[in-house]
């Protein structure tokens, strides 16, 4: 008898067990087809809109692909055209729109030379190529001072003939967004080639580069060329930490021209610019390794 007792409340047991089981596994069923189904449609959903997106830039690459190419055949191809305002124009399309992949600036530096021996030319036409690439210099620094360090100075043409201008920009860039803490300073050499700066508009510079402005024995020095159509985002100089520094003109007129030094990350160059190798697997080390 105590057997059967207790074989029925087992039985009791089990009789009340059993559809609570069936009820719970239909609901964890349930639920995971509900969670499991919402969690493919998000997928779909993501899958749907990084196509669209990949459609909508190839459609943009392509685009920008054929007017590149029918744009620069104005210059370089057998349909070239001698008129300044049609290169003018041509200009305009190429550096609004390609700036940050390729380097204009020679072309840019062709066309204002031509301009100042082409009969038919006028200086308002100078002026607007000068404005077309002040407009690219002022956008490409807005970008870059957001991640990097910015300081600019004031150059006369007629103190310039006299002799060089020593410390035109001097500034210390603290450590900050990925950048190491450095001192810069430009000085502004007398071109001997330049007859006209008015006319040719280009300056040496000698940058000089240290960790800080007490460290003088670890000083870098660099001289280059800077006209107005030098672009940042391109014409700039690889520090050994892979961070960047240019000096650009912001400013031209008959009196002088106003120099803007930026330094700022690597990352930030230009799309041609693309890193070394080594350079991609140290970062990627650096990254594993964590702070």
């Amino acid at each position: 008898m105590p057997d059967d007792k207790k074989r029925d409340r087992w039985d009791k047991a089990q009789v009340l067990l059993d559809p609570i089981g069936k009820i719970l596994t239909a609901l964890a069923v349930c639920g995971l087809g509900y969670y499991g189904n919402k969690a493919l449609q998000e997928d779909q959903k993501r899958r749907a809109f990084v196509e669209l997106l990949s459609r909508r830039e190839e459609a943009d690459s392509n685009l920008r692909k054929d007017m590149f190419g029918k744009v620069i055949d104005q210059f370089v191809g057998p349909a070239k055209n001698g008129n300044l305002e049609s290169r003018l124009l041509n200009l305009e399309l190429l550096a609004y729109n390609f700036h940050e992949s390729i380097d204009l600036g020679p072309l840019l530096k062709q066309v204002y030379v031509n301009s100042w021996t082409d009969k038919q030319a006028t200086s308002a036409q100078r002026k607007r190529l000068q404005k077309l690439a002040q407009d690219i210099v002022s956008r490409e620094l807005d970008a870059l001072r957001e991640t990097g360090c910015a300081a600019r100075g004031e150059i006369a043409f007629d103190q310039l003939e006299k002799g060089p201008q020593i410390g035109v920009i001097t500034v210390a860039c603290p450590e900050g967004h990925g950048l190491r803490k450095k001192w810069f300073r430009v000085d502004v050499m007398t071109n001997p080639e330049a007859t006209d700066l008015r006319k040719q508009t280009e300056v040496d510079v000698v940058l000089s580069v240290r960790p800080s402005k007490e460290l003088q024995d670890q000083e870098r020095r660099m001289e280059f060329t800077v006209s107005p159509f030098d672009f940042p985002l391109i014409d700039n100089v690889r520090l050994e930490d892979q961070s960047r520094v240019s000096v650009a003109m912001t400013r031209v007129d008959d009196g002088g021209v106003t120099l803007t030094l930026a330094y700022f990350p690597g990352s930030r160059s230009s799309l041609k610019d693309k890193p070394f190798n080594d350079e991609v697997l140290r970062t990627l080390d650096e990254r594993r390794a964590g702070p």
